[in-house]
Order: C-alpha cells, then structure tokens, then sequence
C-alpha cells in the first residue's frame, strides 16, 4: 500500500512538472526567461538533492549562457545531459546533426515572415493615409493612438527580424528536461551528474563549457526530443545510429559523448536522414514508452 501511494505522487509530481514546464516555463529564449526557467528547476531539484551548481559564460560583451549541473561535474563518471534553451520557429521538419539545414529552416521563416509584416505595415499606412487626408495633428488623441500603434508595430517587427521562439517545446527539448528530473529524483548512482546546457539550438557551445569542466574518461549522454512518437537512437559524432532497445548496455559504449534521441528516417542520395516533422513536434503528450526506455536505461 505503501508503495502504491508512493507511485501516485510520484505520478503527480510529474503531471505537475510537465504542465509547469510545457506551458508556464516553455519559453526560454531571452535572459528573463532562462532565468524564470533556471529558479523553477532548481526549486524542484533542491527538493532531492543539494548539490546543485549554476555556472555562466560570456559569449559575448552583451550575452552572458548559463548551465546548470547536478552533482560533482568534475568527478562523475557519466553525465546526463540536455539543452533547455528554446529554438527559433523555422520551417518544415527538425533535422537532427544538420545544422546547415536547420539554420535554412528558420533563416527562410524569418524572411517570409519579416516580408509579410513589412507588407501588412505598408498598406495599413496606405490606409490610414487615404482616412487621414494627410493630417498630421499631434493635439489629435487619433494621431496618438497612432503614434502608440505604429510603436508597437516596429516593436513587433523587430521581434521577428531577430525570430519567432517556438511556442510547443514539449516535444523538442522539455520531454528530455522531465526524464532527467525524474532520474535525479530516483538516483542514479554517485558517480552520475547531470547538466542543463544553454545555447544546445544554436550550437555546441553549452556542451564544450561542459566538456572542459568533466575528467577526459567521463561518458556523456546527450538527450534530445526523447518524447516524440518515434523510434529512439544512441549514436556518437560520426557514427551510424542504432536503434535503442531493451539490449543495449550503455557501458560498451567506447566514445565519450552518446546522443540519445527520438526521431524518424528517410534516405535520399546523402545518406540517412534523421528527423521530426512539425506533428511530432507540435504533440502534447509524451510518448511514456520512450520516457521510460530512458529512465529504465540510467538507473
């Protein structure tokens, strides 16, 4: 009875946690959301353990990345770990180890989109010009309010010059972000940390932060979009994927950083493609196989 009372909160601590992060804490795209992001998690965490640690680095004069490890990073034997920054909306599907194709997706969605605002901006000022009769009245509360509407107007603009964030994370990264609280929740062993990478949808920065800090013989696993309704691989840099089930042992694994993922094929003349179309990516629900493949493979 005990045991069964105990899975039932444990059940609602993760409802819980996947409402929080898939709708109050989905964007984390600015340094005010990573930030309101960054509290919530560590709250949950500092529920289990104590040992946790936020660390920054400067890309830049103005931006300043954040990660946040679980655990002694230094000394672990393996780390856990995934990105937790939103990514920009682009077109089509998510291809996973493009970047060429992924920074295509969402340089021709910035574009359209730039294009059609510019384009709606042009003739409401067309519009407002014929009503007008080319009266500009400052002592006008109409000439205000459009004064306040052509603000937020260049406001908005300048949001999607810079790209739309995209508003479903579920999928993409948060499922990954869920399975890792869970396996901190029911311990992984004292040689296992864990690490929550910034900047995992524009590069490798957050992951070479990491790398610096961990002991050369350290096995890593990166995981990503872990939730989707798809088949889940482990592969290395450069490696065929292989397809994860109830036989593979993680300890054969020679290289030092793993990627866990979830995703579909194709075949075209370059090779396997592995990706995630906007359906998979647009779920709302969890594929709670792949969650517990994953939980079920660390402990």
């Amino acid at each position: 009875m005990v045991d069964g009372v105990e899975q039932i909160n444990q059940n609602e601590v993760f409802k819980d946690r996947q409402f929080r992060y898939q709708h109050i804490y989905r964007l984390r795209r600015t340094k005010k959301q990573k930030q309101r992001f960054l509290s919530a998690l560590v709250k949950d965490i500092a529920e289990v353990r104590e040992d946790i640690q936020v660390i920054e680095y400067q890309q830049n004069k103005k931006y300043v990345s954040s990660n946040l490890y679980v655990g002694n990073i230094e000394t672990a034997d393996r780390i856990i770990c995934t990105y937790y920054d939103t990514p920009p909306k682009g077109f089509g599907s998510y291809y996973l180890f493009d970047r060429a194709k992924q920074r295509k997706a969402v340089t021709g969605f910035i574009l359209v989109s730039s294009m059609l605002a510019l384009l709606a901006g042009g003739l409401l000022t067309m519009l407002y010009m014929a009503q007008s009769g080319n009266t500009f009245d400052l002592r006008s509360i109409s000439t205000l309010f459009v004064i306040l509407c052509y603000g937020g107007y260049f406001y908005l603009l300048s949001k999607i010059a810079k790209g739309l964030s995209a508003r479903k994370t579920l999928i993409r990264n948060t499922s990954s972000v869920l399975a890792m609280l869970s396996l901190i929740g029911e311990g992984a062993g004292k040689k296992t940390a864990f690490a929550f990478v910034d900047e995992g949808c524009f590069g490798e920065v957050g992951l070479d932060v990491l790398q610096k800090s961990c002991k050369p013989s350290a096995k890593l696993y990166f995981l990503d979009s872990i939730g989707a309704e798809a088949d889940l691989y482990i592969t290395g840099d450069g490696e065929t994927p292989i397809k994860l089930n109830e036989t593979t042992r993680l300890e054969k694994q020679k290289r030092q950083i793993s990627y866990i993922f979830s995703a579909k094929t194709a075949s075209d003349d370059s090779g396997t493609q592995y990706y995630l179309d906007q359906s998979e990516l647009n779920q709302k629900q969890l594929n709670s196989t792949n969650m517990m493949k994953i939980i079920k493979l660390f402990k």
